[in-house]
C-alpha cells in the first residue's frame, strides 16, 4: 500500500471538522472485478440510504458493471472507472478524477474486502478530495481518517459492508440486499428454471451435477434453460450435446441481457458464481452447490433459497424435490 500512503501524504490528510453526524455527499469506492463482490454491497447501501435519507450516495465502480447497479435505487450516481484504459490514456484518468473532485464529498469510503486490499481502490478513495476518507484499517493504520478494525470470524458476505459502514458512523447500518425486483419478475404459467453449469476455477461444480439435475427437472415437465459465460467455450461444446428434451442452451450474453433472462426464472441453480449472487439479489429462490468456498459466508439468502455442500457429490432427489417444492408454492403446476 505504498502508493497509497505516497498520496496521503501529497492530499496533506483531511480538512475541517471531523464530524459525520449528517453527511451530505458520499462517494464509495469498489473496483473490484467480481460481480458477486460489487452487489452484494446492496445491504450496506440500503443501509446509508435509511440512515441519510436526504444525503447524495455516489459508487465509483468499475464500468462493466456499471449498468448493473444502476438498479439500485438508493443510490443517486453510479460512476464508472476503466482501469485498463487509464494504463495508455492516463490523462482520462485526470479527467475523472478532476470531475469527482468537483462533487465535493463529504465522505469517501473505501470499500475493499475485508481480506483482500486494493491500491487502486484506496487511491481513488484519496483522490477523490473529500474532506474526510474513510476504510478498515489496514496495517498499522493511518491510511484513512476513519478506519474500522478487521473481523476474524466467519459471516455473511453481505455483513462485510454493514460492518464497514457502521464502524464509520458509529451505529448500525443495514438495509435489505435486494434489487426490489422480486415483485416484478414476468409472470408465467409455464415454469423456468435456470441453471449457471460455469464457475471460477476450483470453485466450479463438476458439470455432470447440473446435466442431472436439468434433466432429471425436464422430465418433471419443467423448462430448463442452462447459462454459460463467455469465456466458458470448452464447457458448452461439452454441455450442448448432452442436453435432454426440454433443456435448452442460451447463447452468451451481456450482463443486462442476463439481468432480464432472470426476469423470467422461478428457481437458480449455480456454484458459486456472480450469477448465483445476482439471482438471490434479484429475489430468486437460488439453490448454490459450493465446493470449494466458504458456505455461510456466500450463501443465497432469498427466499426458497438452498445451499449445499457438494465437495462429496450432491442428493439429487433432494435438490431436485426442492426446486419442484418452490414452483408448488408459487402456484405453478408441472
Amino acid at each position: 500500500m505504498l502508493l497509497p500512503s505516497i498520496l496521503k501524504a501529497l492530499e496533506g490528510g483531511s480538512s475541517g471538522a471531523r464530524s459525520l453526524d449528517s453527511p451530505s455527499r458520499i462517494l464509495l469506492v469498489k473496483q473490484s472485478e467480481r460481480m458477486g463482490n460489487i452487489i452484494l454491497m446492496n445491504a450496506g447501501i440500503a443501509g446509508l440510504r435509511q440512515a441519510f435519507p436526504e444525503a447524495r450516495i455516489d459508487l465509483l465502480l468499475p464500468a462493466a458493471y456499471a449498468d448493473l447497479m444502476l438498479a439500485n435505487r438508493h443510490l443517486d450516481y453510479v460512476i464508472p472507472a476503466e482501469k485498463r484504459k487509464y494504463i495508455i490514456r492516463p490523462w482520462a484518468l485526470i479527467n475523472l478524477l478532476s470531475e469527482i473532485r468537483k462533487n465535493a464529498y463529504d465522505l469517501a469510503i473505501n470499500c475493499s474486502d475485508i481480506n483482500s486490499h486494493s491500491s487502486t481502490e484506496a487511491s481513488y478513495t484519496i483522490l477523490a478530495g473529500a474532506r474526510m476518507t474513510a476504510g478498515w484499517k489496514v496495517g498499522n493504520g493511518g491510511l484513512f481518517d476513519i478506519e474500522v478494525d478487521r473481523y476474524a470470524e466467519v459471516i455473511h458476505a453481505t455483513q462485510m459492508y454493514v460492518r464497514l459502514f457502521s464502524g464509520i458512523f458509529g451505529r448500525h447500518i443495514e438495509g435489505d440486499p435486494y434489487f426490489g425486483q422480486l415483485d416484478s419478475r414476468l409472470a408465467d404459467d409455464h415454469p423456468i428454471i435456470g441453471v449457471n453449469c460455469g464457475g471460477r476455477g476450483s470453485k466450479r461444480v463438476p458439470l455432470e451435477h447440473f446435466l442431472a439435475i436439468g434433466n432429471r427437472l425436464a422430465r418433471e415437465g419443467v423448462q430448463v434453460e442452462f447459462i454459460l459465460g463467455p469465456d466458458e467455450a470448452g464447457l458448452r461444446a461439452k454441455l450442448a450435446p448432452r442436453l435432454g428434451e426440454g433443456c435448452a442452451l442460451l447463447a452468451p450474453m451481456s450482463l443486462k441481457d442476463l439481468k432480464a433472462v432472470f426476469m423470467r426464472y422461478r428457481a437458480f441453480v449455480s456454484s458459486d458464481t456472480g450469477p448465483m449472487h445476482l439471482a438471490w439479489i434479484m429475489g430468486i429462490p437460488t439453490v448454490a452447490i459450493f465446493i470449494d468456498s466458504e458456505l455461510e459466508k456466500f450463501r443465497p439468502l432469498s427466499p426458497g433459497s438452498l445451499a449445499l455442500d457438494g465437495r462429496n457429490g450432491i442428493d439429487l432427489d433432494r435438490t431436485c424435490h426442492h426446486l419442484l417444492e418452490i414452483l408448488k408454492t408459487a402456484g405453478i403446476s408441472q
